[in-house]
């Protein structure tokens, strides 16, 4: 029987703020609820990653229910908005996974604000796999804006890795 390696990457969801000191990755895309024999993908691309020294940035909000009004006058709305760009902002790199049968708005909203953002700097990576509802509309704006785009959880976890490693590096 192996023995599971305790995790070298920290993890901070909000309402945490904390500085930033190490190689990070924020994760955007589709939300749905995990269960054990089906983890969410934030909780795979995560444990997928922990061999790594760094900071995973995962804006799923515990604290959400339905009390919550999607409007700027919800305090809590708000800060749950504006800790995700104040993070995105500082990581390293954008890390988008649009779930096939999930309906994403506000990561499509996400996706093109960072990809023009960042535009050619190879912070932003994407994936839409085949079945994922609007994919053409996400390989527009990848292939207008240099974002890399591939089709597999696995290929973005690779995607990720190389960027993370590149920055460990450094």
């Amino acid at each position: 029987m192996s023995e599971k390696k305790p995790s070298k990457a920290v993890i901070y969801k909000p309402p945490t703020r904390t500085p930033i000191t190490t190689p990070s990755v924020i994760l955007y895309g589709s939300i749905e609820p995990s269960t054990p024999s089906s983890p969410d993908w934030q909780t795979h691309l995560s444990t997928s990653l922990s061999d790594l020294p760094i900071t995973i940035i995962n804006p799923v909000c515990e604290a959400w229910d339905s009390t919550w009004v999607e409007d700027i006058s919800d305090v809590r709305f708000k800060e749950q908005a504006e800790w995700e760009m104040d993070h995105a902002k500082v990581a390293d790199v954008i890390a988008f996974y649009f779930k096939p049968g999930t309906l994403t708005p506000v990561s499509l909203l996400e996706l093109g604000m960072y990809a023009a953002m960042y535009e050619g700097m190879g912070k932003v990576a994407v994936c839409a796999p085949q079945g994922f509802y609007k994919r053409g509309n996400v390989q527009i704006v990848c292939g207008r804006f240099g974002v890399e785009l591939v089709g597999t959880l696995e290929e973005l976890e690779k995607a990720v890795r190389v960027r993370l490693l590149g920055k460990l590096a450094a």
